[in-house]
């Protein structure tokens, strides 16, 4: 199966209304917020490899995979997904961190943070789409409906 952005659910032929627009702004809009704060909150700590971006990346990775595999509707794609999961995670702060790590003659720390980050995502979203479609799955079982 070839996956693309369309067949995940991400991308429609439906032009986005005014209300789709409120609902991607409102959802970055949380994301965001919670990323700064994140960021606010843990600002002089060493976070070393496990720090505030790290985790904003991985949380919003794991969230994604959860709602996409739960098969949520249009308008909870729209907040959750292309809202609250783009303005939570931040791949140009991941860049820049790697960045500094590379510049400060750490190689090592740089590949594993890269690697971290990279792998770790693709675990936390494929670990939440499998949970996602679990809820489903029992959820239709129980007779309830999504």
């Amino acid at each position: 199966m070839k996956l693309t952005a369309n067949s995940l659910g991400l991308v429609t032929t439906n032009p986005l209304s005014a209300r789709d627009l409120a609902l991607v702004a409102g959802g970055g809009a949380i994301g965001a917020a919670v990323r700064w704060g994140l960021m606010e909150t843990t600002a002089g700590t060493d976070g070393g490899l496990a720090g505030p971006v790290l985790l904003a990346n991985l949380v919003g990775c794991g969230l994604l995979g959860l709602i996409l595999g739960r098969g949520v509707g249009r308008s909870a794609r729209l907040l959750v997904g292309a809202g609250l999961c783009a303005g939570l995670t931040t791949f140009s702060t991941f860049a820049v961190e790697v960045a500094h790590l590379l510049r400060d003659a750490d190689p090592s720390g740089a590949a594993s943070y890269a690697a971290l980050s990279v792998v770790g995502g693709l675990v936390l979203y494929l670990l939440g789409r499998k949970i996602g479609e679990t809820m489903t799955r029992e959820v239709m079982v129980d007779g309830g409906s999504c």
